[in-house]
């Protein structure tokens, strides 16, 4: 365990505040938030189907998948989360997760006990107002990968899935120039569009063969971000971004 900093408490206002600025009264409110923080190792479980948490995550560093498993112990990837999600957020209302959620790379989180959140909430109907709209975010995004997942091929899913990325990690400071760090294997990728491995190298092979991506070494470049996201059906409304960045044009 590693001490608390500030690193959970600028990306929760960078998220939260988003959408309507906070006061001082609520930005207050959340420095008083008494995080706890962990660096984990990849695809480490810490929260698993069943459970009854008494906290809430936060992402600082890394990625988390949230997924589910058959009994013979087959992993179905249900959505990848970037640093400043809080992809347990519903655990504060529904007691027991009906997921896991683990980490995909080398992360860092941070817990909040859901008592603490509470009481923010009690005392700023915008705080709890502006952690019920990440939740209702984050069903978004499973309407969206139901879309993606059950209607594209393969060239179109990937296409869709890798502005979306680029957009959730811009929102949060972590993409400029039209690039942002993807540590996800291709198996990993496919699993979270349904695809084979076979597929997704092709699907690959594709976008960067029509110049509309690079990716090396983890990080992915978004060359032509208009026929980038033309291919893949993608519009970031879901996303629910301040409108300069959803509507973004990357570089043409």
């Amino acid at each position: 365990m590693i001490p608390a900093n500030d690193d959970a408490l600028r990306l929760l206002q960078l998220r939260l505040g988003a959408h309507k600025p906070f006061g001082a009264a609520e930005r207050e409110l959340l420095a008083s938030l008494p995080w706890r923080v962990e660096d984990m190792p990849a695809r480490r479980s810490f929260v698993r189907e069943g459970d009854k948490p008494k906290h809430s995550c936060l992402i600082l560093q890394g990625l988390l998948a949230r997924a589910r498993y058959t009994v013979e112990g087959q992993r179905q990837i249900l959505s990848i989360h970037v640093p400043g999600d809080m992809p347990d957020l519903q655990s504060l209302q529904v007691p027991h997760m009906d997921h896991d959620l683990e980490t995909v790379v080398p992360s860092r989180i941070a817990f909040v006990p859901h008592a603490e959140l509470r009481r923010v909430c009690d005392a700023s109907p915008l705080l709890a107002s502006s952690l019920w709209r990440e939740s209702l975010i984050d069903a978004a995004l499973h309407r969206a990968a139901i879309f993606r997942n059950g209607q594209l091929e393969a060239e179109a899913r990937l296409a869709h899935f890798l502005c979306e990325m680029y957009l959730r990690h811009k929102a949060v400071g972590l993409a400029d120039d039209g690039g942002f760090d993807l540590a996800l294997s291709q198996q990993l990728i496919g699993d979270v569009l349904g695809l084979t491995l076979v597929s997704i190298n092709k699907a690959m092979q594709a976008l960067r063969a029509r110049e509309l991506i690079r990716m090396e070494k983890g990080h992915v470049d978004v060359l032509n971000w208009n026929s980038l996201s033309r291919l893949g059906q993608f519009d970031g409304a879901f996303l629910h971004l301040e409108e300069k960045d959803a509507s973004l044009a990357a570089t043409g």
